[in-house]
């Protein structure tokens, strides 16, 4: 064999060895994201079974807890903002992370009170995302006698798996709050720190 067909053959190995692993690898980034999934939300049924007694703002801080590490609020934010993020003041920017990550997590603690959740289970892999460090993990949500589908968009951007945008019953909660961003900023004639102001009170 001359070198030329043994590098040739060695080649035809090798790309079929990354064939091979390419799709054992990608289930394997979607079992680390999907594990994520369920231990955060049983963490946070959990919070609920043991709060039974408390009221929202009771109930708020821990489910905050929850939600901290495993939701890149940041990233959220600057999807939400947009083509607004480039005209933001690092403060500004700031400042709209934490009233928008405050008004989501007690958004998502008065659902998760409001719906009597009976169960929930992780859906097969919907398909692959195609890029490293990303990943959806379905979830039907049964409560109340209904069902609803919740898609996670995931990423490892940061290192750990984080939530960056979430899908309700075919509402894309990114796209929600982008649009409602922009018809803020029209409607306080772009000064975006009444923006940031009134998304408290509003969203609450």
């Amino acid at each position: 064999m001359t070198f030329t067909n043994f590098w040739r053959s060695w080649m035809l190995v090798v790309v079929f060895w990354l064939q091979a692993i390419a799709p054992s690898a990608q289930a394997d980034e979607w079992q680390d994201a999907s594990e994520v999934v369920v231990a955060t939300t049983d963490a946070m049924l959990s919070v609920l079974v043991e709060s039974r007694q408390q009221t929202l703002s009771d109930i708020m801080p821990s489910i905050a807890n929850v939600l901290a590490p495993v939701v890149d609020y940041r990233a959220i934010a600057k999807g939400v903002m947009a083509k607004y993020y480039r005209r933001a003041e690092p403060e500004q920017f700031e400042a709209f992370i934490g009233v928008f990550q405050d008004s989501l997590v007690q958004a998502y603690t008065k659902a998760l009170v409001t719906f009597a959740i009976d169960s929930y289970s992780l859906q097969k892999n919907p398909g692959e995302d195609g890029r490293a460090g990303r990943e959806k993990v379905w979830v039907k949500v049964y409560a109340d006698n209904s069902v609803y589908d919740i898609h996670y968009t995931m990423s490892s951007k940061s290192g750990a798996w984080k939530v960056t945008n979430v899908v309700l019953d075919g509402v894309n909660l990114g796209l929600a709050f982008r649009k409602q961003f922009a018809t803020a900023m029209r409607q306080y004639g772009n000064n975006m720190d009444q923006v940031i102001d009134n998304w408290t009170t509003g969203t609450y």
